[in-house]
Parts: structure tokens; sequence; C-alpha cells
């Protein structure tokens, strides 16, 4: 039977400014969405790019999943 041990949705985003990124993480908080976000950047022309990992309906997040053994698959 097959189980869904962790999802999540990846998204890397790119905002043209810090306060746009900032209001975007605020209504995800606001919203009461579980997320992590896992890096953030300033880019040229006071750009911000972030990646965050949102969880993907109601299942769980793992936030170890590349510590994972997978058979000696290559995922």
């Amino acid at each position: 039977m097959k189980k869904v041990v962790s999802a999540y949705i990846d998204k890397i985003l790119e905002f043209d400014s810090l306060d746009e990124a900032k209001k975007y993480l605020d209504g995800m908080r606001t919203a009461g969405k579980n997320f992590h976000i896992m890096w953030e950047c300033d880019l040229t022309g006071g750009k911000r790019e972030i990646r965050i990992r949102e969880q993907y309906y109601g299942s769980p997040m793992d936030s170890c999943i590349t510590s994972r053994k997978r058979g000696g698959m290559n995922l």
C-alpha cells in the first residue's frame, strides 16, 4: 500500500523589492499556510529572490527528506 511520507510545493520566487517579498510572506502567514523559507537572496536592481517549501494540502512536511534512504533510487 502506498503511503505519503512527505509532500510539499517547492517554489523559487523573484520579487521587485524586499518590501514586496515581505508582504507576500506576511500574507502567507496571515492565511495560516504551513511553509519553510529555505533561503533568501538579494539580486541586482533591488530585487529579492526566495525559495520556500509550502505544505501540499494536508500532507506531512518532512524537513529531513534528503537524508531518507530511498532503496538505491537517485531522486
